[in-house]
């Protein structure tokens, strides 16, 4: 190829000029890209600080709307009685006071039933003072008679013993008479004989002058001496024999002690029988006292039901619903009306597990009332320590293999601050919840649900 010709080559293009500023900027204005472009950074630049707060928001709170207005309503009505309603002292939306009369089943049937048992409990206890003053006269008056008994018993066997020993002695007495009047009496009849010999010997010697007067005289002497002696030892003998009549006197004395004694044997153990018969009218003391405790619990228990026809407000509160009125017959157990304790008022935040963390007791919360424009402030009080599925009425069946995880939640409590606005509050309000995180107050959460355990345990007086 031959070299190009420098003089035939074209002459070099004269430089661009640059265009101005202003039509720059028009041309570029001028793409539709521009402009989106221009009014996205415009636009991020303005939501930059708003979208920098949320963010910062939602990741320092956790935040809910399935969170409601509670209180503890309480359903009222007969607890041991049942009839008409004969008083009904209320309406919805009353506010009344611990003791407070609220309504009145029909009394009549139960103060009869009252009246009964006291006139019972009278009875009862008449009964009871008269086996009590019988029980006092016997232990007063049966110790008296054993002791008499025994003395007579005594008594008797001294004389059974006297009689006894006299009876002994008499007869040895008499025994011993007979034995020396019959031993004289043999004496006797023994020196008769020998008298009799003699008197008949010497009076034929003396007629025959073979011995003198005197001796026969003397022999005559003895003979009517031995014979005087045998009428005499005759007769004594028949004094010691008629003597055992003595001993038949008292040996029916003796035996008349005898009987003495037995019989106040007898009498001592039939008044010692009597002994039993205080143990017996003890037994029928305690049967008494027992019937009279009997009757009294059974009248504690119709004055309670008596008490319980008057249906009183166990605490402060409001009557939120009637369920019978003026007239009704209430079952027993049947609410009559409904009523809560407004200064038991919180918030129920049913808070997903995956948002508990930072969540703690003392916490402040941020309440979004529906029913209000402005937002309530409270503090948690406790993070409850199971989820709410525990206590479902058809618990979820695992065990089929059909598992779905659920997201599970979590009951939290909080107390909401008091303000003008508390007295508007209702339960059942839905409320948005945003709790923030931190470490929490454990000695205010412990105080707080202390106070609301005597809300809750707070009773007023029972009916009059």
């Amino acid at each position: 190829m031959s070299p190009v010709d420098p003089q035939e080559s074209p002459p070099p293009a004269p430089p661009a000029r640059p265009a101005s500023r202003p039509g720059l900027l028009r041309r570029a204005w001028g793409s539709k890209w521009a402009r989106l472009f221009v009014v996205l950074a415009l636009l991020l630049a303005a939501v930059s600080p708003l979208a920098l707060d949320w963010l910062t928001y939602h990741f320092s709170n956790s935040i809910t709307d399935d969170a409601f207005v509670e209180t503890h309503i309480v359903n009222l009505g007969p607890q041991q009685v049942s009839g008409h309603i004969v008083r009904f002292l209320v309406q919805e939306h009353d506010v009344v006071s611990a003791g407070q009369l609220l309504v009145e089943i029909d009394p009549v049937p139960y103060r009869e039933q009252v009246e009964l048992l006291t006139a019972r409990l009278g009875v009862a206890r008449a009964q009871l003072a008269a086996e009590e003053s019988g029980l006092e006269v016997l232990r007063a008056q049966v110790p008296h008679e054993i002791d008499i008994a025994r003395k007579a018993v005594a008594a008797a066997q001294a004389e059974e013993a006297r009689d006894d020993a006299a009876l002994k002695f008499t007869t040895e007495d008499v025994d011993k008479g007979i034995k020396e009047a019959r031993a004289a009496l043999q004496a006797a009849e023994a020196g008769f004989v020998l008298a009799d010999e003699d008197y008949k010997r010497f009076t034929k010697l003396g007629r025959e002058d073979v011995v003198s007067q005197r001796r026969s005289q003397e022999a005559t002497k003895t003979y009517n001496a031995s014979k005087a002696d045998v009428t005499f030892s005759e007769a004594k003998l028949a004094r010691s024999l008629a003597a055992e009549k003595k001993v038949d006197v008292a040996r029916h004395a003796a035996l008349a002690a005898t009987h003495q004694a037995q019989k106040a044997e007898k009498v001592l153990a039939l008044a010692e029988t009597k002994t039993l018969q205080i143990k017996q009218t003890e037994r029928l003391v305690e049967v008494k006292r027992k019937q009279v405790e009997e009757t009294e619990r059974a009248l504690q228990v119709a004055r309670t039901d008596l008490k319980y026809t008057r249906i009183v407000a166990p605490f402060p509160g409001v009557i939120v619903h009637l369920y019978r009125h003026l007239g009704d017959y209430v079952p027993v157990g049947t609410p009559v009306l409904s009523m809560y304790n407004p200064e038991l008022t919180y918030v129920t935040a049913n808070l997903e597990e995956t948002k508990l963390q930072g969540v703690a007791p003392g916490n402040a919360v941020r309440l979004d009332v529906d029913a209000f424009a402005d937002p309530f402030r409270g503090r948690v009080v406790w993070v409850n320590r199971a989820t709410g599925a525990n206590f479902a009425l058809v618990p979820r069946n695992l065990s089929s293999g059909e598992f779905t995880k659920v997201v599970q939640r979590v009951p939290v409590r909080i107390l909401i601050e008091k303000d003008d606005r508390w007295s508007h509050l209702r339960a059942g309000l839905s409320v948005t919840v945003a709790i923030a995180h931190g470490p929490g107050d454990p000695e205010w959460a412990a105080q707080a649900a202390r106070q609301m355990r005597d809300l809750e345990s707070a009773v007023g007086p029972p009916a009059e």
